[in-house]
């Protein structure tokens, strides 16, 4: 049931698509099929291969980086009330400021290079992540670990068996999350200082006012996401919290 809700939402989003490529000229609204003809011709030239791998790349060590910064943030503010006062300022900041603000520094600092970029992608994305642990830690159910200790396991398995388990729905819905801010910090570096990536690709056809290119960047943008939520993600989410299942329902007396 929940796969032929989703194709109906893709063909009713494909039908508006259609529906507005009719009211508008071309130049407003290309149709589908002047989209897909654009998209397979930068495939056919590779052009597709190299932008997207380098965006890719980008938006890889990024989301590494806003993980890794984000998981440290998050667990120190949620174990440590002295941790907890004092990065929740530095939090807020991270938050308040805008992503082309980092874009702008990073690039000053560090140069026109993948470095900077990735460097962006980390301090714009981590604040969001560590709030999500931070919060998930808060909301431990603290009676599971006490019992731990009762019963004498090792911080180790404390961790592994209790602590972990708790946090991992909060891990994965930060990174799936992540993974969307850091798409767009990504294309906003490459559109205001980078020679490559999708990003480059959408500000050099908008200086053409080619909207066929700019909607076939756009199309292929987010068919990779698509790939990544449901090829990646979803199994990966599945298969860790496969245990959810498996614990029995207590039935009522």
């Amino acid at each position: 049931m929940n796969t032929i809700h989703r194709i109906l939402s893709i063909v009713s989003l494909v039908l508006a698509w259609l529906i507005l490529s009719f009211v508008f000229s071309p130049t407003i609204v290309p149709g589908p099929f002047a989209v897909l003809q654009a998209m397979w011709e930068n495939v056919r030239s590779g052009q597709a291969f190299y932008h997207l791998y380098k965006t890719l790349f980008r938006v890889g060590f990024g989301l590494v980086l806003t993980m890794a910064l984000g998981i440290a943030f998050g667990t120190a503010m949620g174990l440590s009330r002295r941790a907890e006062v004092f990065l929740e300022s530095w939090v807020m900041v991270g938050l308040t400021l805008p992503a082309i603000v980092y874009s702008i520094i990073c690039l000053l600092w560090f140069g026109l290079n993948d470095f900077a970029a990735i460097v962006a992608i980390g301090a714009s994305a981590f604040p969001a992540v560590g709030i999500s642990i931070w919060q998930g830690i808060k909301g431990m159910d603290t009676q599971l670990v006490s019992m731990g200790n009762a019963f004498k396991l090792s911080k180790g398995a404390i961790i592994r068996k209790i602590i972990f388990p708790q946090l991992l729905p909060h891990i994965l819905a930060a990174m799936r999350y992540a993974l969307g801010i850091c798409w767009k910090i990504c294309t906003t570096v490459e559109l205001i200082g980078m020679s490559s990536g999708v990003g480059f690709m959408l500000n050099y056809w908008f200086g053409l006012f080619s909207m066929s290119q700019v909607f076939a960047w756009t199309l292929l943008f987010l068919l990779v996401m698509f790939a990544i939520e449901y090829l990646l993600f979803k199994p990966v989410e599945k298969r860790l919290t496969k245990w959810r299942n498996d614990v029995p329902i207590p039935l009522s007396a």
